[in-house]
């Protein structure tokens, strides 16, 4: 610590942030650790139903199907659609966690390993570790808007304040609300 405080190339206002062991083990189990196994858990619980349903089950609500009462449209079309939307959003969850990891665990694995090595991780390796955990908060609304067409489509209206080049066209050729939104106290129509 002393080595760091006086250090001549070091600014004599530098202020150490150093905190004891069960500081840093309860810091980081509550502000990483918790969050993502959670996270791990909801989405084993989001993407595991929808591995079984890849195996389309005759539902009760359904009619039984006879070979000389054919239908027009395969009966597995629906649940087909639905496989994918749900495979998509799998993956979708699945990069948004991961980033959120990747970002985030180099900070909190070194602010529980620090104290115990003496505090002897450099310095620059902790800014670099925390700008890391920063970036992915200004990655998630690109990441958000690359994943979503939706959200794609939302954050270039708002950005590019209302552009109609960016709004869904109507079959009739006119722009009729789908939805509206409050952001900031203002409303914004989503088309």
């Amino acid at each position: 610590i002393q080595q760091r405080q006086f250090n001549k190339a070091s600014n004599s206002t530098y202020c150490i942030f150093m905190v004891n062991k069960p500081y840093a083990i309860t810091c980081s189990v509550v502000a990483f650790y918790i969050p993502f196994l959670l996270m791990v858990l909801a989405y084993h619980r989001i993407y595991h139903p929808q591995q079984h349903s890849q195996h389309p089950q005759q539902h009760p609500q359904e009619p039984l199907q006879h070979p000389q009462h054919p239908q027009q449209h395969p009966p597995d079309q629906h649940s087909t659609h639905r496989m994918k939307t749900e495979t998509k959003a799998a993956k979708t969850l699945c990069i948004i966690m991961g980033c959120f990891c990747l970002c985030w665990a180099p900070f909190f694995i070194t602010n529980i390993v620090d104290p115990f090595i003496n505090y002897t991780v450099p310095g620059k390796l902790w800014t670099a570790f925390l700008w890391l955990g920063y970036i992915n908060s200004g990655l998630n609304p690109f990441l958000y808007a690359f994943l979503n067409k939706a959200f794609r489509r939302a954050f270039l209206i708002i950005l590019c304040c209302g552009d109609e080049r960016y709004r869904r066209p109507s079959i009739l050729g006119q722009t009729v609300p789908c939805s509206t939104t409050t952001i900031n106290g203002s409303t914004h129509v989503l088309r």
